[in-house]
């Protein structure tokens, strides 16, 4: 199973910038496959589930980083770790669909 680290990069109280980054470890030495949330009624399915967005790879410095980002760029809290699966096969990530993703911590 392949590593995850799910962030809340804040910037301010209220600012619409604030968002959830999902970080997926889908090799081990390849950047961070990156995944966001912003909180707005786009993202919300009608099955109640959250929508994330592709987002530019990341450092694989972010699997564990918290803390003040760089160049005034927010901070970075970590709200959750743990493992993945690609559900329709069981292995490791092998799909470009989010849902298509089991997350076990």
């Amino acid at each position: 199973m392949r590593r995850f680290t799910l962030s809340y990069h804040y910037f301010a109280q209220r600012d619409l910038r604030n968002h959830l980054e999902l970080f997926l470890d889908v090799a081990d030495t390849a950047p961070l496959e990156t995944w966001r949330y912003f909180r707005d009624k786009e993202a919300r399915r009608t099955d109640g589930r959250r929508r994330f967005v592709s987002a530019p790879e990341h450092r694989r410095v972010y699997l564990d980083f918290a803390g003040k980002v760089s160049e005034d760029r927010g901070k970075l809290r970590i709200v959750r770790r743990g493992f993945f699966v690609d559900r329709r096969t069981g292995r490791p990530w092998s799909s470009e669909r989010m849902d298509a993703i089991l997350v076990t911590l």
